[in-house]
């Protein structure tokens, strides 16, 4: 069999059709009408998309998410380890507030920033580096979804270009922790699969809803 180099009309067929299904999905999100992951992760190459079951926020997940953490416009959102943007990108176009990720492997960045441009993901932005590094004293609202784990199972590692071991998964528990203890009163955060640990002393849990393969948990920090 002879391969070939796809012809001009080829490839502007695909770009088209690629601009009618983010088109589609877009709309469909703003719209309050449901899309599937499948539908949803068509934005990204098929190496991120084959990490989607796995380690990204399913799409009803982020759309319920980000309507209880950002009621109204003036919310910021951080999602702790964000990945390819999925759960920022879906929350922002789906509902208010402005939804910020932070992402340390590089190509995982470049890839929420690019997708979120595709969709129109205004609200929705990334900063790169360690969550353990920023301050998260100007966020109101916190998502977490287990993003320590691959610390400590080697079978669901993203990849190897970040280092694990020397206990970070107890360590990077503490650290979030200690930060949600020193927010501010009426912090909320959300959990799905949790983030490895136990909340502060100082939150309650206002909702647990089933969702997909776990709960969605909100909690909120006392006055």
């Amino acid at each position: 069999m002879t391969l070939h180099a796809p012809s001009e009309n080829e490839v502007d067929l695909s770009v088209a059709l690629r601009r009618l299904i983010v088109g589609k999905v877009v709309g469909d999100l703003r719209g309050g009408r449901t899309v599937s992951d499948l539908q949803f992760d068509q934005v990204y190459p098929p190496e991120i998309r084959r990490l989607s079951p796995t380690h990204w926020t399913p799409v009803e997940v982020a759309v319920r998410a980000g309507a209880l953490l950002a009621p109204d416009e003036s919310a910021r959102v951080l999602d702790v380890g964000s990945g390819c943007g999925k759960f920022c990108s879906v929350a922002a176009l789906s509902g208010l507030g402005r939804f910020i990720g932070v992402e340390q492997r590089p190509h995982l960045l470049a890839a929420a920033e690019m997708s979120a441009e595709e969709l129109g993901a205004d609200r929705a932005s990334f900063v790169p580096g360690n969550m353990a590094d920023l301050d998260w004293s100007s966020f109101d609202a916190f998502y977490l979804f287990n993003p320590f784990f691959e610390n400590s199972s080697k079978s669901i590692r993203i990849d190897e270009t970040v280092s694990f071991g020397g206990g970070k998964f107890a360590r990077y528990v503490e650290v979030v922790r200690a930060k949600l203890d020193n927010a501010k009163a009426g912090t909320k955060v959300a959990t799905y699969h949790g983030f490895g640990g136990e909340m502060p002393a100082g939150y309650r849990r206002v909702k647990k809803e089933p969702m997909r393969s776990d709960f969605l948990e909100l909690w909120v920090k006392r006055n």
